[in-house]
């Protein structure tokens, strides 16, 4: 027993030498190329992992947005969404919510056809307030939500508040032609009901003349229960009116598991759902949930570790895929689970284990309505920051790290800001329009933008693209267009006028992507402080810019006008390099230098240097232009001076003629 105490200490004492030995005497000598073929799997099976092999397309600045760009693109920059999800929510829960009896959780951006157009729009489920069990002796009649509310993403009324374009809860002339309006499964549904029972009709709305419009449910939805059974649940469910109620006959149906996400994670629990569900109007005018589901691993050989968050809990993992999409019924609860990614092996997995489970071939009226997930999209761009470039040697020393754009909601006093969220937009798909979802990038410690990322969805496949500028591109940031917004005088007074005593004045910025153009638009919110009913963002204003022009109008499209027309204001797109930050560079890419050169690998001391010989240029360019703004400044002082003397000399010319006369 001694001698093995002994042993185990020595053992390990030995083996610390031989691997910090090795390290010294194997891997230091030439770190690269001792790792460069466990960096390479790591890039390719990182990307495999997230699926976030890219398509890449480079883009050339085109300036600024040209007439012709503007009238090719009409119905895009029609539907330049200027309200957000947060303000439509606020609006809807303010304004009709007045029976009492509806709320209102979620908001869905879609594009729908209306009167003939391709519209993008809000579309927000009418659910039942907290379930039927709210109203203690009403337990039976409210039991579902009713119809749906659209209201416009790139229009508002003539007071800037959000428009309607459907909120009749009868379902009369409803625009997406739903002929089931009753929602009995949602996320507002989280308690059980009791459907036709004995002597109480099921409220659906409250017409104009006061008349009560009612109804019973005629789903396959529930269980028909004798009392023995209705006895059992209600103690499981501590509701013994379940069992006792006069109001309840074997012929009633009791309907459980209506929170459609619970009811996914019941039916198949090895899933991750999202939280984020979504409506669709099928052709047959049927409403239906979906939901995106996600199969992750920490165990995918080579890959990079992330954290997610879910269930309000940290998750470290290394592979997601997004290869299930669940649709569940609104009237009948209905759940249906479809395969859109067979290359996922867990997803097949579980096809085999659960056979007849997961369908494949999801109705082209539902798919069509696919958005791509923003939880997926969020853990793709993150990593994208990294694994955009796929070289092992940039990889290696971290050359070329992206950061998310920035943006200030509120007046600029330093070069600090908020990531600048996805959000999304219609782009076009070829020659399809679509809803896109965009996030901007910046490189790491710059402000100006160096590429953008855009997921769409083509029927049930997940597409990402990636547009890159080339490095010398100069394209304005949202920070730095918010920096030349405040030094113009005219823009910056009329959103100052806003800001008056009681109101709070709020922005948001998005840049939408217009054939190889930028548009940025920055609507311009204010809200009432001193009504706490009516304390929802009105829009006043709206800025556009594009290249190196800017202009503010009431609306985006007087907005756009005075862009394209003499009333746009030039901005000057300023190279957020300093000459701290080059000469940092310039350090880092020496040391590289010297490292390369020590290893004898030849391939990059050329790329070293060819690195070396482009920040010295930059830091150069720099200096010359530092100069000539100092040279500028003092001539200005100069001329002042020249001029404070001259008016001087001519004042005191006129006192003495003035003495004389």
């Amino acid at each position: 027993m001694l001698i093995s105490l002994g042993i185990i200490p020595a053992y390990l004492v030995i083996l610390f030498i031989v691997m910090v030995g090795f390290d010294l005497i194997f891997v230091n000598s030439n770190r690269l190329d001792k790792e460069k073929d466990y960096i390479a799997k790591n890039i390719e099976n990182t990307k495999n992992a997230y699926n976030i092999n890219v398509e890449e397309i480079s883009l050339e600045n085109s300036g600024t947005i040209t007439q012709e760009e503007v009238k090719s693109n009409q119905n895009i920059i029609n539907n330049i969404p200027v309200v957000t999800e947060d303000i439509v929510l606020s609006s809807i829960n303010a304004n009709q919510t007045g029976t009492g009896y509806y709320s209102y959780k979620t908001v869905n951006l879609a594009i729908y056809n209306i009167d003939g157009i391709n519209r993008l729009l809000y579309v927000s489920p009418r659910e039942i307030l907290n379930s039927g069990r709210t109203y203690s002796n009403k337990t039976y009649e409210y039991t579902h939500g009713m119809g749906q509310i659209l209201t416009s993403a790139s229009t508002v009324s003539e007071t800037g508040n959000v428009e309607y374009l459907q909120k009749e809860v009868s379902g009369e002339d409803d625009k997406l032609n739903t002929t089931e309006q009753r929602i009995y499964f949602g996320l507002e549904t989280d308690d059980y009901i009791a459907t036709n029972t004995k002597n109480k009709q099921e409220y659906d709305y409250t017409s104009e003349d006061g008349v009560e419009h009612t109804s019973t449910y005629q789903g396959k939805a529930g269980l028909n229960l004798n009392f023995l059974d209705r006895l059992i649940l209600g103690i499981t469910k501590g509701d013994l009116k379940l069992a006792f109620s006069s109001e309840i006959t074997d012929n009633s149906k009791i309907l459980l598991n209506r929170n459609i996400i619970d009811r996914a994670k019941k039916a198949m629990p090895y899933l991750l759902y999202d939280e984020e569900p979504y409506t669709v109007v099928t052709e047959e005018g049927k409403i239906v949930w979906v939901l995106d589901a996600y199969t992750i691993s920490s165990n995918y050989p080579f890959s990079q570790y992330t954290n997610i968050e879910y269930n309000n809990k940290t998750q470290r993992i290394n592979y997601i895929r997004n290869s299930v999409k669940v649709i569940i019924d609104a009237y009948d609860g209905e759940i249906n689970y479809y395969i859109t990614d067979e290359t996922d092996p867990i997803a097949m997995a579980y096809s085999k284990m659960y056979k007849g489970l997961f369908k494949k071939g999801i109705p082209e009226d539902i798919s069509k309505h696919f958005k791509y997930p923003e939880y997926l999209y969020n853990v793709q761009a993150e990593l994208l920051k990294i694994y955009h470039n796929d070289k092992v040697d940039i990889i290696y020393r971290a050359d070329d790290i992206w950061d998310f754009a920035k943006y200030n909601s509120t007046k600029i006093t330093n070069a600090t800001g908020s990531v600048l969220k996805p959000y999304y937009v219609m782009v076009k798909d070829g020659e399809e329009e679509k809803i896109g979802l965009i996030q901007n990038y910046t490189p790491n410690g710059r402000q100006n933008l160096i590429s953008y990322l855009v997921g769409v969805t083509d029927g049930e496949t997940n597409k990402l693209k990636l547009y890159k500028f080339s490095e010398d591109s100069n394209i304005v940031g949202p920070m730095q267009l918010e920096q030349q917004i405040e030094q113009d005088e005219a823009i910056s007074k009329e959103i100052e006028q806003l800001n008056t005593t009681g109101t709070k004045v709020t922005k948001q910025m998005i840049i939408v992507p217009v054939e190889n153009t930028l548009l940025y638009v920055e609507p311009i919110y204010q809200t009432a402080l001193n009504d706490p009913i009516n304390n929802v963002p009105v829009l006043k204003k709206v800025i556009v810019a594009s290249g190196n022009k800017v202009a503010i109008g009431n609306s985006l499209e007087e907005a756009l006008n005075n862009l394209l027309s003499r009333y746009a204001v030039d901005i000057e797109v300023q190279n957020t390099d300093s000459i701290e930050g080059l000469i940092e560079s310039i350090i880092k890419a020496n040391n590289n230098l010297k490292e390369s050169s020590g290893n004898s690998n030849w391939e990059m001391v050329g790329t070293d240097i060819q690195r070396l010989q482009d920040l010295i240029n930059s830091l150069e360019e720099m200096y010359s232009q530092q100069q000539k703004n100092e040279d500028k400044n003092i001539n200005e002082d100069e001329n002042v001076n020249v001029n404070v003397e001259s008016s001087e000399d001519s004042i005191k010319n006129e006192n003495s003629l003035e003495n004389e006369f």
